[in-house]
């Protein structure tokens, strides 16, 4: 009950920062996702299922914030909670290598998935989308949460 606690604490902390500190940060539209490193964080220290579940609820709450297609959010987050939680710290061992291939994955994978499916209908080609919002997003959330990783040494996979 407690470390559901920490982990609540944390998601509402990272969406005040989500919504307040983050659009400041943005260039041209692009803004990383600090929710997906919480996901990470979930996925990392306690497996996919807590991963997927928190990416879910988070997904639903940025959703419910921000976007027009309801469920996106919380099918991208959920799918890289997965990818997060299957390089859970019981499967691997965490230097800084691993943990920037972990984030890497699931970012380009939560990216990749939202990405596709909003511009889906849209006359955008795949070149632009890829160039314009998928790298982008990918590479400013990958920055952050090495950034993370330096500032807490250790904090993106707990306890060994």
């Amino acid at each position: 009950m407690i470390r559901f606690v920490k982990y609540a604490l944390m998601f509402v902390f990272l969406i005040l920062l989500q919504t307040t500190l983050i659009p400041l940060l943005s260039i041209q539209d692009i803004y990383p996702d600090l929710l997906l490193i919480g996901v990470v964080i979930t996925g990392i220290r306690h497996g996919a299922t807590p991963a997927i579940l928190a990416g879910c609820v988070v997904g639903f709450v940025q959703d419910a914030a921000v976007t027009q297609l309801y469920g996106l959010s919380s099918l991208a987050k959920s799918v890289a909670g997965f990818v997060a939680g299957y390089f859970s710290r019981e499967k691997l061992k965490y230097n800084f290598q691993v943990t920037l291939g972990v984030v890497a994955a699931t970012a380009l994978t939560n990216t990749v998935l939202y990405q596709a499916i909003y511009y889906f209908s849209s006359n955008i080609s795949v070149g632009w989308i890829i160039l314009r919002h998928i790298i982008p997003h990918f590479i400013y959330t990958v920055i952050i949460g090495m950034m993370v990783n330096a500032i807490w040494p250790g904090g993106l996979w707990g306890k060994s």
